[in-house]
């Protein structure tokens, strides 16, 4: 333990940001809904960017109301509690691993500097672009003049 806790104060002493995540995962199978959580947090964990110092899976539970088509459906819940390198890692994975729910436990504030600035605006203009490749939206550009 005292290892574990001697890691979180270096995290803490770098400015790493500490958040809790909540990935929830969906399956017609109990145990396809286990083992594909499970590989999801352990690809997490294999990030040099992001410290997994908890984590607490939920009992696996059969969904009251399926999706549309779905017959029976089983969900499992894990929280996370995490150290992320910096705002462009956190927001990585947070496009990456897709958390249900995100909160932001310190520290109270950040410095940014601009190449990380550009790297995250850079990062989200191409996740745009591949929406709009997709099909799925996209920047809607009229022209001038016109509303």
């Amino acid at each position: 333990m005292a290892e574990l806790d001697e890691k979180i104060k270096q995290k803490e002493k770098e400015k790493w940001i500490r958040c809790w995540f909540a990935i929830e995962v969906m399956a017609v199978r109990k145990d396809v809904v286990e083992q594909a959580l499970g590989r999801h947090v352990e690809k997490m964990e294999k990030i040099p960017s992001v410290f997994i110092y908890k984590k607490d899976f939920k009992e696996i539970k059969k969904v009251d109301n399926p999706p549309k088509g779905v017959e029976e459906a089983y969900s499992q819940v894990v929280d996370l509690e995490l150290f992320v390198k910096d705002l462009f890692s956190l927001i990585n994975v947070v496009i990456v691993y897709g958390p249900s729910a995100i909160e932001i436990l310190g520290p109270d504030k950040l410095d940014v500097s601009i190449e990380e600035l550009q790297n995250l605006t850079n990062l989200i203009a191409g996740l745009i672009h591949q929406f709009a490749a997709a099909g799925l939206g996209g920047m809607v550009i009229s022209p001038a003049g016109k509303k």
